[in-house]
């Protein structure tokens, strides 16, 4: 058994060797260690991070032990799935709520660029002029000094989404600039 279940399950009924006061497990709670393992793997190849496919499971865990639910034996392990299927729906919309709620009161229109010195009002225009997916991701990374993880989790994009997102947007950058006749060294 992975030493995270056994650890939380093994801690009251009697001491080992070293001390340690462990509890011995009945058949009953065995088998729901082994469904929440297996829910663990589940979610993991569902995609979900695994500390956060630990946690969950841990939580279906509690639930059951604490609850001791009216269920009959051939149903308990598909209650254990859709509780933690639930959970996990749940923590994406708060995780996904509060990414939104990050970027309306943090990354507001108005603030995204913003230079201010007269020197580069060619750069500028030509921001303004990228599409807007380019335009936030260039702002994050080169203005705000955000790294593209950091990027990554406020837009809600893979790091190698951000990754393209930036380098299309300096070619886009690169080409507008030079349609108006600069250059890179022009804004060193």
């Amino acid at each position: 058994m992975p030493s995270f279940f056994v650890t939380f399950c093994l801690r009251i009924r009697y001491t080992n060797e070293e001390g340690v006061r462990l509890i011995k497990l009945d058949d009953y709670e065995k088998e729901l260690i082994g469904y929440a393992q297996e829910i663990v793997y589940y979610l993991q190849k569902s995609g979900v991070a695994n500390e956060t496919a630990k946690d969950i499971s841990q939580d279906v865990l509690v639930k059951m032990l604490e609850t001791h639910p009216i269920l009959s034996k051939d149903k308990i392990r598909a209650w254990m799935y859709r509780v933690a299927i639930r959970k996990y729906i749940d923590t994406y919309r708060r995780d996904r709520l509060y990414s939104e709620i990050l970027q309306r009161e943090f990354f507001k229109k108005e603030e995204v660029i913003e230079i201010t010195k007269p020197d580069y009002q060619p750069l500028y225009d030509a921001i303004h002029q990228l599409k807007k997916d380019y335009r936030l991701a260039l702002d994050l990374f080169y203005f705000q000094q955000l790294t593209i993880k950091e990027i990554a989790n406020l837009l809600g994009k893979s790091v190698a989404g951000v990754k393209v997102t930036l380098m299309r947007g300096r070619h886009q950058l690169r080409r507008e600039l030079e349609k108006e006749g600069y250059s890179y060294e022009d804004f060193k």
